[in-house]
This record gives C-alpha cells, sequence and structure tokens, in this order.
C-alpha cells in the first residue's frame, strides 16, 4: 500500500489490523476468536509482512524492527518462554551466559549466525488459524476476503517417480472453511437472495407452490438443507397461528363463570312447567364465559335499544300516526326489548353427544375483540411487504454505508487538494516578495560596507538632524502664521472681527484700523512670507540630497 492510502472499508471487527506502508490488512481466525484487547493488537499492527517486497518503498530500520516486534510477540501467544536468556549466547565468550530453553519462544535467538531449524513435531504443525483472510485491498473496492470454499493444496505437487500411489491424486484443503467464516459466507449469500427477493416478501417466498409445475419442484426443495429449513419454518409458523387462535378461543371459553342450570323449565316436567327433579338438560347447554361483564354489556345494549325505541313511539304519537303495522319486528310496543347478537357454539372434539358450550355475544363484547382480530388476520409466512421507501437488507445498508464513506473521503480529498493549491500560490507569490527583498537588501548592504556608503550614512544622519530642527522651526513658524491668519480674518467686518480681535488693534474715531497699524501687519506678512518661501526651498534641497543619497 503507498503512503498515507486510507482503508475504504474501515471494517470493525475484533483483531483486523489494518494496512500500512508495506503490507495488506490482516484478518485471521486466531485473532477474532481470542478477542484481543487494544493494547496486545498495538503490539500486533507490524504482523504482516511485505516489507522486502514492496515496489518504490524500501524499509527502514524502524519498519523492520516494529515487524520483528510483533512477530515475536506472536510468536510468544503459541510457545511461551519460561526463563530469559541472552542474545547469541552461542557466540559468547562467557562460559556462564544463560541460554534460552530449547523449543521454547525465544530459543532461535540463542545462535544468530547459524540458521534455525528444529525437529519439534510441534513447529512443523501449519498453523491455520494466522492465515490472513484478507485477499486483496484497494482503494475502489475496498477489502476483498477469501472465499471459504476456495480449496488449496496441503502438500505440493511431487513427481510421479516418488510416491506415485501416495500422491496420485492430490488431495486439496479449504484453509479458510472455519465455523464462523462458513456462517458469515452463508449469512452474506442469503442476504443477497433476500434482496434479490425482497418485492414478492424475502427469503421465504423462494419456495415454490404446490400447484402446477411448481409442485414437481417442491419435492425437488425439499432434499436440500435450505429447502427443508424453509418448508419448516413455513409449516411452523402456520401451526403457531392455527394454535394461536386456538389458545385464544380457549382462553374466551374458560374466562369468567361457566353456568350450569339446575332447572330447565320446559315440558320435560310432570306438567309442563315446573322442572324435573333430575335435571338432563344440563349435560346439552352450558353457558361459557357468562359472567357479570357479558351481563352488564347486554344490559346496556339493551337500554340503549329501549331508548333509541321509546324516542321513535313519541315521535310517531306527536305526528298522530296510528297503526299496528308500526310495530313491525321489533315488538317494542308489545313490551319486549329484543337484541340479535352473535353467538358462538363450542363442542369437544369428537364427542359427537356431548355437551354443548354457548358463548353469548361473542361478536359484540370487547372481551373477545382479540381473538375475532387474529381469525381474520391471514397467515402471514414472508417478510413484510416492500414498501416506498423499499426496505434496505443488512448487506445493501453495508455496500452503501461504504459508498458513503468512501464519498466523503473523496470530497476531503478534493477539499484538501483546493487548500492545498491555493497555499502553494500564497507561498509563490511570498516567496517572490522575499526573493526582491533579499535582493534589495543586498545592494544596500553592498553599498553600505563601502567607504562612500559609510560616509553617505553620516551625511544621511546629520540631514535628518538638521531635518528635525528645520520641522521645529516649521512648527514655530506655524505658530506665527495662525496668529497672523487672526489678524486677517479681523479685518474683514463680520461679527466676530468687531468683537473679539478688531479691538485689539488700533483704530479711529470711526472704527476703522489706523494706517500706521496697517502698515505695521503689512510689513510683518512680508516678513513671515519671505521665511516661509526660504524655508520651503531648504526642505527642497534636503529632499533632493535624500534621494541622490
Amino acid at each position: 500500500m503507498g503512503f498515507g492510502v486510507i482503508d475504504p472499508h474501515k471494517v470493525k471487527k475484533n483483531g483486523y489490523v489494518e494496512a500500512n506502508d508495506y503490507a495488506l490488512p490482516y484478518l485471521s481466525s486466531h485473532f477474532e476468536e481470542n478477542s484481543l484487547k487494544d493494547d496486545n493488537l498495538n503490539m500486533l499492527q507490524h504482523v504482516n509482512c511485505s516489507y522486502l517486497s514492496t515496489p518504490g518503498r524500501p524499509p527502514t530500520l524502524e519498519a523492520l524492527k516494529k515487524h520483528a516486534q510483533s512477530l515475536t510477540v506472536l510468536i510468544s501467544q503459541f510457545a511461551p518462554s519460561s526463563g530469559p536468556g541472552e542474545i547469541n549466547n552461542a557466540r559468547s565468550q562467557d562460559p556462564q551466559a544463560r541460554r534460552f530453553n530449547r523449543d521454547e519462544a525465544f530459543d532461535w535467538l540463542n545462535d544468530l549466525q547459524t540458521p534455525y531449524s528444529n525437529a519439534d513435531r510441534a513447529h512443523h504443525r501449519p498453523l491455520n488459524s494466522l492465515t490472513n483472510r484478507v485477499k486483496s485491498n484497494s482503494d475502489i473496492d475496498g477489502v476483498q476476503y477469501h472465499c471459504p470454499l476456495e480449496e488449496h493444496p496441503i502438500l505440493p505437487q511431487q513427481p510421479k517417480s516418488e510416491s506415485a500411489k501416495l500422491f496420485k491424486k492430490e488431495r486439496q484443503f479449504r484453509l479458510h472453511a472455519r465455523h464462523t467464516n462458513l456462517l458469515m459466507h452463508a449469512n452474506e449469500c442469503l442476504e443477497m437472495l433476500d434482496h434479490e427477493f425482497s418485492a414478492t416478501g424475502g427469503l421465504l417466498s423462494i419456495l415454490p407452490t404446490q400447484q402446477g409445475l411448481e409442485a414437481k419442484q417442491l419435492e425437488s426443495v425439499k432434499d436440500t438443507l435450505v429447502g427443508q429449513w424453509l418448508v419448516f419454518t413455513q409449516q411452523l409458523i402456520c401451526r403457531m397461528h392455527e394454535l394461536e387462535i386456538a389458545y385464544a378461543n380457549s382462553l374466551d371459553l374458560l374466562k369468567g363463570e361457566a353456568v350450569v342450570p339446575m332447572q330447565h323449565l320446559s315440558i320435560h316436567g310432570p306438567d309442563g312447567r315446573s322442572g324435573r327433579t333430575i335435571v338432563f338438560p344440563q349435560d346439552r347447554w352450558i353457558l361459557a364465559n357468562a359472567g357479570d361483564d357479558v351481563l352488564q354489556f347486554l344490559h346496556q345494549s339493551l337500554d340503549k335499544k329501549e331508548i333509541s325505541a321509546g324516542d321513535i313511539e313519541k315521535q310517531q304519537k306527536a305526528m298522530g300516526v296510528i297503526g299496528e303495522t308500526l310495530i313491525g319486528s321489533t315488538a317494542t310496543a308489545r313490551g319486549i326489548v329484543h337484541l340479535d347478537l352473535n353467538t358462538r357454539f363450542y363442542r369437544i372434539k369428537g364427542d359427537q353427544r356431548g355437551p354443548i358450550y354457548v358463548l353469548p355475544a361473542y361478536a359484540d363484547r370487547p372481551g373477545t375483540a382479540y381473538t375475532r382480530e387474529m381469525e381474520s388476520r391471514p397467515t402471514i409466512v414472508a417478510i413484510p411487504t416492500p414498501k416506498f421507501p423499499e426496505r434496505v437488507s443488512e448487506w445493501e445498508r453495508k455496500s452503501q454505508g461504504m459508498e458513503q464513506q468512501l464519498q466523503s473521503l473523496k470530497d476531503e480529498v478534493n477539499k484538501l487538494r483546493r487548500q492545498n493549491d491555493s497555499v502553494h500560490k500564497e507561498n509563490g507569490q511570498l516567496e517572490a516578495e522575499a526573493d526582491s527583498l533579499r535582493r534589495v537588501l543586498d545592494r544596500y548592504k553592498k553599498t553600505f560596507d563601502t567607504p562612500e556608503g559609510k560616509a553617505a550614512q553620516k551625511d544621511i544622519d546629520h540631514w535628518k538632524r538638521r531635518l528635525d530642527e528645520l520641522g521645529n522651526q516649521l512648527h514655530v513658524e506655524q505658530g506665527l502664521a495662525g496668529i497672523l491668519q487672526t489678524q486677517i480674518d479681523a479685518l474683514t467686518p463680520n461679527e466676530y472681527s468687531w468683537k473679539n480681535v478688531a479691538g485689539e488693534l488700533p483704530r479711529d474715531v470711526d472704527g476703522n484700523i489706523t494706517n500706521k497699524a496697517m502698515k505695521g501687519m503689512l510689513e510683518t506678512m512680508k516678513k513671515v512670507s519671505h521665511e516661509n518661501n526660504s524655508l520651503r526651498q531648504r526642505l527642497a534641497r534636503l529632499e533632493t540630497a535624500c534621494r541622490k543619497t
């Protein structure tokens, strides 16, 4: 991976090691199943290796040490060490140098000049749990994993002359086919199928029906594991729905009180009116769930019916309408109030002559409303019907999340590029100004380092002092000019000159300025004007001299 490459997948899994400058991301079953803590995982950030073969990026000493440290931590997890030792002790001159115990984690540090080898069987056992599940990584496609069903040869291909019978058929081994990986792979496949069939009800709508040509396909489907699973789920949901209805009816039947009549006034009496001593009709009719709530509901319904009938009768009398046809089927005028309600009858299954349980006002009272709703609601053996916006599966949600994250990263990169371009432009302008200032400074340095430059510097200092003196003199003369301007304003015949300044100058009887005062004032003005002109000339000569230097 190149420098600064951002992993676009960013999977938040236990044991996931992000890509670095020299290797792909790393995710193994050993890291995922052992739930490594953040501290242990930070020590393994450089465990994946491609340090010596990354094009255009030679490794640094720090990178090699980080990689060696991560590998050392990983080795210590599989082969713990019982004690310390001295590195390269086999080449040490000290006979008492401590050695690392054989077949432990750091026994390969005993001799750093001899290639390490070990005959222990445990050291030659393949560590399948450390195999990297990441196949590739890119900024466009993100992290791609190995398929759990991908097959790899266990042993390399052998010549036909050597053990031809043993290696006649090279055995294949699914290196990534662990239980967790297979379940995640199956889950992703089922999510894709569920997304494809979302318009027809989801995954459970894949099953063929028992009608027409699909009946033969259903028999074939039952021979597969997924088909048996879906058929079992479908039948189980149907049975559960029927069981819930039967359970609700049983609760409605047994809820409340059951009234068993001890007497039955009918023609079964000796005189056709009174009840028998041994009453058998109680074995025929049993009022179930006929408590006070049912009685109150019936009385309330009859009261409403009676009030409604009474209002109609009053309206008819007020209109003077009389006739037997007005009674109709209500029979309210005969002193009877009746009400038509639905009643449900139950009988135990298989008992053809057993008692019948009567559930009065079944379809009208609120106590059995949930059972009626359950019976009217059809059995649904599918995922809810899609609607706008369409249902998004977990597979599509992960894909869209990765696309949104990638788009946000692209926007951020473009923004940073624009900022970088503007900074480059500003830096170019500043560097150009700095170069011009450096050239001017160098020219001045060269000028002032010469004897002529030092003399010019002295002249400049002299002229600066002279300029300060002239400035102070100019300030004084400006004060005099202000006084003169005040006197000139006093000559004007306005309200201010008459009341303030005009009284300070000598005047005649009529209030006009005398000729002597006027001449003195004019001479003063000429003198100040002459001094101002000389001062301007001096300033001009000074500025010219400064420009020449």
